[in-house]
């Protein structure tokens, strides 16, 4: 039986599952596109904030180098965050994602390029200006500064992981009409 002479009835995006392929909606291939999405956003804090850096300053001889490389690797996935955050934007605009769905989503959006383009540059400039992190003593006022910034940088990096873990699992509410037997 095909997809036009089918009943139509109102459908979460849990119920998308198990349709076959010709009755595959584009409200459902939108909701899957918003949900792997989010799960990118999701691996892309996780990895490199919570497995990658913590193994590079373990490994690596000076915190100078792990520094550098972490700040390279963080500088690639927050922009690729920032593009996926935009396209599900996209996707949920003009749909009803629901108040808190948006919220949660423009705080994300926020705190992501906070990182990116405040306080990612701010804490360039101050390692460029008193040169290797190890080369300064415990006490020196600079290395305390950027102390206090990684602390800022490291909180607001935990609030967008657990932001993009409460999208993830929430994913898209809207409802939409799709086809079954």
């Amino acid at each position: 039986m095909g997809c036009a002479s089918m009943k139509f009835r109102q459908l979460n995006i849990a119920d998308c599952r198990g349709l076959s392929a010709g009755c595959l909606s584009a409200d459902c291939l939108r909701a899957g596109s918003i949900r792997v999405a989010l799960a990118l956003v999701l691996a892309l804090l996780v990895v490199p904030g919570y497995i990658v850096a913590p193994v590079l300053f373990a490994s690596l001889d000076t915190a100078a180098q792990a520094g550098h490389l972490a700040g390279v690797i963080f500088h690639t996935a927050n922009r690729a965050i920032l593009l996926l955050l935009l396209a599900v934007a996209l996707f949920w605009r003009g749909r009803d994602a629901g108040r808190w769905r948006w919220v949660m989503l423009t705080a994300l959006l926020l705190l992501c390029a906070i990182q990116e383009f405040a306080l990612a540059p701010h804490m360039q400039a101050m390692k460029d200006a008193m040169g290797p992190i190890d080369a300064l003593p415990e006490g020196d006022p600079q290395r305390a500064a950027f102390g206090m910034w990684h602390g800022i940088s490291a909180l607001l990096h935990l609030v967008a992981s657990l932001l993009a873990v409460l999208l993830t699992a929430l994913g898209w509410n809207g409802r939409r009409e799709v086809c079954q037997d």
